[in-house]
């Protein structure tokens, strides 16, 4: 039985009162269907949505080659602090989580712990 992991913390920063976007955690889960998604949002920030993303195929933008990604679902939104688990049977080729925070007037950050890992 074959399975693989990716733990990383992140710190992303916003730039002022315009929403920021942020995909992280890029994994390549192909032919490891049992899918779990691990997130815990560190920083005293409301609204900020998080959506699982997965891939089947690649797209071009530009000369670039990369990962068509797709929602599971219409993401949820995280409670400073908590933990957030979602798991999933799906064939796909890649895993990612998505961010969307709010505008931060002024600027500053958040910083998120994510847990994405695969299982066949």
């Amino acid at each position: 039985m074959a399975n693989v992991s990716l733990q990383r913390g992140y710190t992303i920063e916003v730039p002022g009162p315009v929403p920021q976007t942020s995909i992280v955690n890029e994994l390549n889960v192909l032919g490891l269907p049992s899918l779990m998604y691990w997130i815990r949002l560190n920083t005293a920030v409301a609204n900020v949505l998080f959506t699982p993303l997965f891939a089947v195929q690649n797209t071009n933008v530009g000369t670039v080659v990369s990962p068509n990604w797709l929602p599971f679902s219409n993401g949820v939104i995280l409670v400073p602090g908590n933990i957030f688990v979602f798991t999933i049977r799906a064939a796909v080729a890649n895993a990612a989580a998505e961010f969307i925070i709010p505008g931060l007037p002024p600027a500053g950050s958040i910083s998120v712990d994510v847990v994405i890992t695969a299982g066949g």
